[in-house]
């Protein structure tokens, strides 16, 4: 590749990572390089073209950072312990030190390139779940748990807390879907949901939710920087008094699309009533587990987050997102399973993480249909079981 390709193909990427697809334009890379914007046609065939090349330039640098990172992570002890040690470590690791490359890699989410890069993940996972004395199932259940919190510990709320709720996630994924020791409940995410105020009492008046679902429809197609209260006023086809009554901000925008997404996926359980049997509740979850892609509140949320988490003041916002994981399922495992409150705030946040992971998790199988199949039964019936045993 020529030096005025490589260098567009490094601003491209940069910018991906910086601002997701809707910030980046063929202007914007060409200053970035500094180059003229008909070098990107000349030297990359198009705006498109040199996307796709950066994000393939993205999973060959993943590679080799997972080479690099795996002799540490095979010092770890071979036990089912020692694959939550990974999960955690890894996962700190690669939205840390390699932050760029895990923010690169959301924006490869349903392309061909990120198909294959989910499947050099997939493969890593593989290996650590054998070398920890774990079947296949296990290792496709630590990748869809890696597929989640390499989302969400993007975030940049607050550092320390979110840390100790990491762990206290991987704790009981661990426990519940590997069999690893028990986690520990420390309340680190109670503390982290009732901060953020991920769970509001009550659900957003219709009148704010419609507003909630524009602002949502709004952030999907222009980004951030499109986020207005008129934009959103428009698209919901009420006055802009009207959007600034309920949402003073564009953080409390953000916050209250959120809200409304949470309050959507409730909506289209079952019968839209609370499971009054664990086999209610059970084929609830698969309800959703077995759709042929996630709902469009589940694709809204996650387009949400990454949207805040590139805005350091919409910081909470993003935080929101993050830890309103679960609040639909919760009450009927402490209800149905006697999980105590604090264990089923952690339990219920796994759960529903996992199961938005599916299909991300097995984008790079050969028949994700299948895979995703076999994946939810483990991450559904698992836990539960080991819940009704107690």
């Amino acid at each position: 590749m020529s030096d005025p390709g490589r260098r567009l193909v490094t601003a491209a990427a940069r910018l991906l990572a910086d601002r997701g697809r809707p910030g980046v334009s063929a202007r914007a890379v060409a200053a970035e390089a500094r180059l003229a914007a008909s070098a990107i046609n000349y030297n990359l065939g198009g705006l498109e073209q040199l996307l796709s090349t950066a994000l393939e330039v993205g999973c060959e640098e993943a590679a080799a950072w997972l080479a690099r990172c795996e002799p540490q992570v095979a010092r770890l002890p071979a036990t089912p312990d020692g694959a939550v040690l990974a999960l955690e470590a890894v996962i700190l690791a690669w939205t840390g030190e390699a932050r760029d490359l895990a923010l690169l890699y959301q924006e490869a989410a349903g392309t061909e390139v990120g198909a294959r890069w989910t499947g050099v993940w997939a493969e890593f996972w593989a290996r650590t779940a054998e070398r920890c004395g774990l079947g296949t199932v296990e290792g496709r259940l630590l990748h869809a748990a890696f597929e989640s919190e390499a989302l969400f510990q993007l975030s940049g709320w607050s550092p320390v807390l979110e840390a100790a709720a990491l762990r206290e996630l991987c704790g009981q994924f661990g426990a519940l879907w590997l069999g690893a020791s028990p986690g520990l409940v420390t309340g680190a995410c109670r503390i982290a949901e009732e901060g953020a105020g991920a769970r509001p009492e009550g659900s957003l008046a219709a009148p704010a939710l419609r507003i909630a679902d524009a602002a949502a429809e709004v952030v999907a197609e222009k980004g951030l920087a499109g986020l207005t209260h008129r934009a959103v006023a428009m698209r919901a086809g009420v006055t802009t008094g009207a959007v600034t009554h309920h949402f003073r901000t564009i953080e409390d925008l953000v916050a209250g699309a959120i809200r409304g997404q949470v309050s959507a996926l409730s909506r289209v359980t079952p019968g839209g009533q609370a499971p009054a049997t664990p086999d209610g509740f059970v084929d609830a979850l698969f309800f959703h587990a077995r759709a042929d892609r996630p709902s469009i509140p589940v694709l809204s949320r996650r387009g949400l987050f990454l949207a805040a988490v590139r805005r350091p003041d919409l910081a909470r916002a993003g935080a929101v997102i993050r830890f309103a994981h679960g609040g639909t399922t919760r009450d009927s495992l402490v209800r149905l399973f006697r999980v105590e409150a604090d264990q089923g705030v952690v339990v219920a946040g796994v759960l529903a993480r996992l199961l938005s992971a599916l299909w991300s998790a097995c984008a790079g199988q050969a028949d994700p249909a299948e895979a995703r199949a076999i994946l939810a039964e483990a991450v559904i019936r698992r836990p539960l079981d080991r819940l009704g045993a107690r």
